[in-house]
């Protein structure tokens, strides 16, 4: 997966346990239901209000697959990372090889690739890059958790409001916000034990200043010591060890009634020092060594840092509510590979990609309960990214670099994106019972790229360029039918897109190989129920869906040169559920699951290898999670909780290959557990992950062994860990 970021160099290239679906009531979460108890049924009325169609609602009144996991439920189970949470919700997949390098995939989504088919967001920021030119896809950024009020995740296209890349989906952080009203904090410290591993430890810590009635300053900050467990014999134990640390500052005022305005800056740095990778035999994918061990030459570290800044104005007029959004995100990531398998030992790759993105949005609302609401907007983004490889030799006996053989190969590839778009949505609630929502949205953008190449490989120096451009529409109906206050019935067509761009292609290149590359739709057919009983004890989210792939990018090979261009079609069908059962107080069970049959209906060209017929990459047909929730009072201050889930991945199939096909991947089961006291303000919690100290692959790499067997990637081992907390 990660590897496919190196296609350009190597072909001399012309070159995210149970989350909610449903309804507002119902506080399950990627652990389970951790409120929801008959007797506070009502209480809990719209408890879990979301953005999804960026304004505020319940998630029962949306009308679509939305899954809920909320901040309190990531503290519980401790799901410091993406894999941790993301996977535990129906249809959803993390294709994973070093911390920082993830693939989210939504509903079987994928073909491999650098364009990312699923958006993301922080708060009102896009983040990561819309353009397929800058390893989009496999940079999604993993956000620690430390000061996340809920993470919300939509399933199928979501264009029509969120734009570009959105073609299987949007993941959305929402942050937390100052709160004028109380000063408040948490601090927490905790520390896993890793099997086959080392020992790993965090702190973090978050402060709410109130200024004024109307003025309030959040701080939060954290350091995550991410222990290893992966051993190598030329480097030692436990060589994809790591940290990640950072913080966020948030200020809010109101000025007047009217007007508020939050600005925010979030920090984050990611520094592993190795992959989660495996040495397997390519004929049974068996463990050639030890079942968590690789064989290198070159050290592998992969530091990415993250910046994201935001101002947020709102304005009330009184009928409308104007919105203005204006944000800046920068990633830049550093990162070693070694190549020994392809280019003979001792040879990696440095990689250096710098992401700037700015984007504005305005949008005006219709306000309050009214027959007819809508939003309307218009949105701008502008885009900088810079990809650079370089092709270096090293001692295979030390790791250490030969400055001699330096810059072996050098590809520089900058590239710029704008984009500009006007959308609208809109709901009309026809009657009590009937709702119809419709959206609409148009998009066009502006692309240039360039290549420089030099090295002794590669003769003299050459420097090519590109231009492209295309629109796209996209749109999306829903109409809803409220069978009671607790039933919704829905449908949903929407559709999705990811911008197409130039190929820095030679004037000397055979007309076989394209310049430019189109931009590749989905068109998503949806029904569902959200249902509750009245005193909560039951909730039901069910949904069916088809999902049309249309004019697919892939990255291909043309003789010499590597290449982004369209080609076959794909279709991705499913159901996916969510269930959840309180039958007291204390106790909660819940179920979630999806079968996703994702294929081509048309064959891929040659050079990438799939036919019609073969299973999209990394999607499994069957995955589930089950779990249970005990909460009770021991006294007046101390409550007891415990959890426990098993989570299940299906078989998958590996990438497109054109010579030796795809690979089976063989299922696997995790079992994770948490268990706590709350003392007043302290708190002190125990889990485990991964039980059972399971093997699942998640990722088979490209680059490959230096000893000519096949590289994987696994989730981590069986852990514990004990955590200290404190609020006040």
């Amino acid at each position: 997966m990660a590897r496919r970021t190196f296609v350009y160099l190597l072909t001399g290239a012309s070159a995210a346990a149970c989350a909610v679906q449903g309804h507002a009531q119902n506080t399950a979460t990627a652990a389970g239901p951790a409120a929801a108890r008959p007797d506070r049924a009502a209480a809990d009325e719209n408890a879990i209000i979301i953005t999804a169609q960026k304004r505020p609602q319940a998630l029962i009144d949306v009308p679509q697959s939305v899954s809920v996991i909320t901040g309190e439920t990531l503290e519980n189970t401790h799901a410091q990372r993406l894999s941790d949470y993301l996977t535990r919700i129906p249809s959803a997949n993390i294709v994973e090889s070093q911390a920082g390098n993830s693939r989210i995939v939504l509903r079987g989504i994928n073909t491999g690739g650098v364009g990312a088919t699923v958006a993301t967001y922080v708060d009102e920021t896009p983040f990561g890059s819309a353009t397929a030119l800058a390893n989009g896809a496999i940079l999604t950024p993993d956000i620690d958790p430390s000061d996340l009020a809920r993470v919300e995740v939509l399933r199928g296209p979501q264009g029509t409001l969120y734009g570009a890349n959105s073609l299987g989906g949007l993941v959305k952080f929402v942050t937390v916000a100052p709160d004028p009203h109380a000063f408040g904090g948490t601090a927490e410290l905790g520390i896993e034990d890793v099997s086959h591993g080392d020992m790993g430890w965090w702190g973090r810590a978050a402060v709410n200043v109130p200024l004024s009635s109307d003025t309030a300053f959040r701080a939060s900050g954290f350091y995550r010591r991410d222990p290893g467990y992966i051993d190598d014999p030329h480097f030692g134990h436990d060589v994809n060890d790591g940290k990640t640390y950072g913080g966020r500052l948030s200020f809010m005022v109101r000025p007047t009634e009217r007007l508020s305005v939050r600005a925010s800056v979030h920090l984050e740095n990611i520094r592993s020092n190795g992959t989660n990778e495996v040495d397997l035999d390519p004929i049974t994918l068996k463990p050639v060594r030890g079942s968590l061990e690789h064989t290198r030459l070159l050290r592998q570290p992969n530091d990415i840092d993250y910046r994201i800044y935001n101002t947020t104005i709102d304005y009330d007029f009184g009928p409308v509510a104007l919105v203005s959004s204006t944000s800046y995100g920068t990633l830049d990531q550093s990162q070693i590979e070694d190549a020994s398998g392809v280019f003979g030992p001792g040879i990696g790759v440095d990689q250096q990609m710098k992401q700037r993105r700015f984007t504005q949005e305005l949008r005006l609302a219709s306000t309050g309960k009214q027959t007819f609401e809508w939003t309307a907007g218009g949105f701008y983004t502008r885009e900088k990214n810079r990809l650079g490889q370089n092709l270096f030799g090293a001692d295979p006996s030390t790791g250490d670099p030969i400055p001699a053989l330096d810059g072996l190969i050098i590809v520089d590839l900058p590239s710029r994106y704008r984009e500009y778009a006007g959308f609208a949505n809109a709901t009309w609630h026809i009657s009590p019972r009937f709702d119809l929502t419709a959206g609409a949205r148009y998009s066009r953008n502006h692309q240039s790229n360039g290549q420089d190449t030099s090295g002794p490989l590669v003769g003299p120096p050459q420097s090519i360029t590109g231009k492209s451009s295309d629109s796209v529409v996209t749109y999306a109906v829903a109409p809803t039918f409220k069978l009671n206050e607790n039933t919704r019935i829905y449908a949903r067509i929407a559709k999705g897109y990811r911008p197409g761009g130039p190929n820095a292609v030679s004037p000397d290149a055979p007309d076989a190989v394209p310049r430019q590359f189109g931009p590749d739709t989905t068109t998503n057919y949806e029904v569902g129920i959200k249902t509750h009983t009245d005193d909560n004890l039951f909730s039901l989210d069910l949904s069916a869906f088809r999902i049309d792939w249309k004019n697919i990018q892939l990255l291909v090979q043309i003789g010499q040169f590597g290449v982004n261009m369209n080609g076959a079609s794909a279709r991705s069908s499913g159901v996916e559920f969510t269930a959840g059962l309180h039958p007291s107080r204390d106790l909660s069970f819940f179920a979630n699951g999806s079968y996703v049959d994702a294929h081509l209906t048309d064959d891929a060209p040659a050079s990438v290898g799939g036919i019609k017929g073969d299973a999209l990459p990394y999607n499994p047909k069957w995955q589930w999670t089950l779990g249970a929730e005990y909460e009770h009072p021991l006294s007046g201050s101390t409550t007891a909780r415990a959890g426990i889930s098993w989570h299940y991945t299906g078989d998958r199939r590996s990438d497109f290959n054109p010579t030796n096909g795809q690979r089976n991947l063989r299922a696997f089961g995790q079992v994770d557990a948490h268990a706590g006291l709350d003392f007043g303000r302290f708190r002190v919690d125990a889990f485990a992950h991964n039980l059972t100290d399971s093997r699942g692959i998640v990722n088979l790499g490209f680059f490959g062994d230096v000893n000519g067997d096949i590289t994987a990637s696994v989730i981590r081992p069986r852990s514990f860990g004990l955590a200290l907390g404190v609020r006040y």
